[in-house]
C-alpha cells in the first residue's frame, strides 16, 4: 500500500501593495510596512579600513625597529659570558657597570617594542573588524586584521635577528 502525497499548492507571492492585497482578498499589510531592503549593503568610505591598516602597519614597523635594537643590546651581553659560573649563576663581582647598563637598555627596548606593537595592533585589529563588518574598507580591514595577528611573530623575528647581530662579534 502506497500513499502518494497531495499535490503541492500553487505559490502565491505576497501582495506588493495595499491595493493589490485588497483586490485579491488578502489582509492589508500594516500602514508602516515597507518592502525589505535589498541584501546588498551600500558601500561606505574605505577610510575606516585604511586607518586600521595604517595602525597595524605602524605596530609592525615601530615594534620591529625597537625589537631589532633591543636584540642588538641583548646580543652584546654575550661579551660578559665569562662571568657565568658552572651552575649558570652570574658572579656579582665579575660584571662591570657597563653590563648593567646594557642589560637595562636591552630590557627597556624589548618591553617597549612589544608594548608598542600590542597597543597599535590591538587598535588595528578592533578597527579592522569594525571596518569589515560595516563594509567601510573591508579589504583594508581584512589586511589590518591579518597584519595585527601576524605582526607579533614579525617583531619577534626582528628581535632574534638583532640578538644574532649583537652577539656575532663575541662568538668564538
Amino acid at each position: 500500500m502506497t500513499s502518494t502525497p497531495p499535490p503541492p499548492e500553487p505559490y502565491n507571492p505576497p501582495p506588493a501593495s495595499r491595493a493589490e492585497a485588497a483586490q485579491n482578498g488578502y489582509a492589508a499589510p500594516p500602514a508602516g510596512y515597507a518592502a525589505p531592503a535589498s541584501p546588498t549593503r551600500s558601500q561606505g568610505s574605505n577610510r575606516l579600513g585604511l586607518i586600521a591598516f595604517i595602525a597595524s602597519l605602524l605596530a609592525v614597523v615601530i615594534g620591529s625597529i625597537l625589537a631589532f635594537f633591543g636584540g642588538i643590546q641583548s646580543g652584546s651581553l654575550a661579551q660578559f659570558a665569562g662571568a657565568i659560573d658552572s651552575n649558570g649563576n652570574v658572579e656579582s663581582g665579575a660584571l662591570p657597570a657597563a653590563a648593567n647598563q646594557i642589560a637595562l637598555a636591552a630590557g627597556a627596548l624589548s618591553v617597549a617594542a612589544f608594548l608598542v606593537w600590542g597597543a597599535f595592533a590591538l587598535w588595528g585589529l578592533i578597527q579592522g573588524i569594525i571596518a569589515g563588518v560595516k563594509n567601510r574598507g573591508r579589504g583594508w580591514g581584512i589586511a589590518a586584521i591579518v597584519l595585527s595577528v601576524v605582526g607579533g611573530g614579525i617583531v619577534f623575528v626582528f628581535f632574534v635577528v638583532g640578538a644574532g647581530i649583537g652577539a656575532a662579534p663575541y662568538a668564538s
